[in-house]
């Protein structure tokens, strides 16, 4: 069937994906929900919330989020959904843990933390890409027995224990400041735009947005199809181990239920940023802005005094109406 298909078929499908993209893709809602957002808390904090400091807050408790978010936000583009981010954390926190200089052993592997970490949760995403293409179980069952089983055996090698962490060199880097501004953010920023040219100026990126437009049509068309969905998975988990890295390091210490609560706030950055759950619409600076409209109302609730509960209830009706808004009902067919 997929000899049969003709190259102009193939290009028409490509172009049909790209162009259903950029139609829908643009960030000026979310800008304008940004610019919104930060007026109201201006003249409901009397200034206090765009004070330098409270922006330097809120872009550095964003830049891991955002990891987070965009690790997650192309499996979702793909039309599937990535449950594993809590288990992956939680283990590659744990191993950041055991394997930087520490107070419970002696290792120190240095520098070589980083690309371990990221080659741990990259395994972690192809093996729930596996699980997804090879197995064919649904990408959010898969990823999240994934998530369980990693979860779990996080816990069984830190024992349930937490680990102090005694190595200052990547904590110097997110504690950090360049010219007034996190030097997190600015890291994530540049992996974002990265990724970002990736899926506008690639064949990858173009299969991307086939598949999530039409994985039948795109299948027939010949895009590879398993093996698209398996890298996204790894991509994905090379974000989570880098997001754990830099979350065990800003806490100082690893323990396995670092990696919990962070599955909701990643699923409502990319919805707020205008990824369709439906797939084939958004991309990498969605992800990161809806990830920084969160970040930013969780911070200026904080500030007006909010109770957790409100915010908490604020936030649930936020990912309802982030759906409601982005989801593509053409696509859904029944709904049940």
């Amino acid at each position: 069937m997929e000899k049969n298909v003709t190259a102009g078929s193939y290009s028409r499908v490509i172009a049909a994906g790209v162009r259903r993209w950029s139609r829908r893709s643009g960030v000026l809602a979310q800008l304008f929900t940004l610019i919104l957002l930060t007026a109201v808390f201006a003249v409901g904090t009397k200034g206090s919330f765009i004070s330098l400091k409270n922006v330097q807050v809120i872009l550095s408790m964003t830049a891991i989020p955002a990891l987070i978010a965009v690790g997650l936000h192309q499996t979702v583009v793909l039309g599937g959904i990535d449950l594993s981010v809590e288990g992956v954390v939680a283990l590659c926190v744990v191993f950041t843990g055991l394997l930087m200089k520490n107070a419970t052993n002696a290792n120190d592997v240095g520098v070589w933390i980083l690309p371990i970490t990221v080659g741990i949760g990259g395994v972690a995403g192809a093996i729930g890409g596996f699980l997804n293409t090879r197995v064919r179980i649904p990408s959010f069952i898969a990823t999240l027995g994934l998530s369980w089983t990693l979860w779990g055996l996080a816990v069984f090698i830190s024992v349930g224990q937490t680990i102090p962490i005694l190595d200052e060199r990547f904590r110097t880097i997110v504690s950090g400041n360049f010219l007034g501004i996190p030097v997190l953010a600015i890291i994530a920023l540049v992996l974002v735009i990265g990724l970002q040219l990736v899926q506008d100026r690639t064949r990858f990126g173009r299969y991307l947005y086939a598949i999530g437009g039409d994985e039948t049509l795109a299948r027939q068309a010949g895009v590879n199809v398993d093996g698209t969905k398996t890298l996204v998975f790894i991509i994905a988990g090379l974000f989570y181990g880098l997001a754990a890295l830099f979350l065990a390091t800003r806490l100082g210490s690893a323990q396995a239920i670092t990696g919990n609560n962070l599955l909701f706030p990643a699923v409502t950055a990319v919805a707020v940023g205008g990824v369709a759950l439906t797939g084939g619409i958004g991309g990498a600076k969605n992800a990161a802005l809806g990830a920084l409209i969160v970040n930013a109302l969780n911070e200026g609730l904080i500030l007006l005094h909010v109770s957790p509960y409100i915010q908490q209830a604020v936030n649930g009706i936020v990912l309802i109406a982030a759906v409601a808004l982005t989801i593509d009902r053409r696509k859904l067919g029944f709904i049940k």
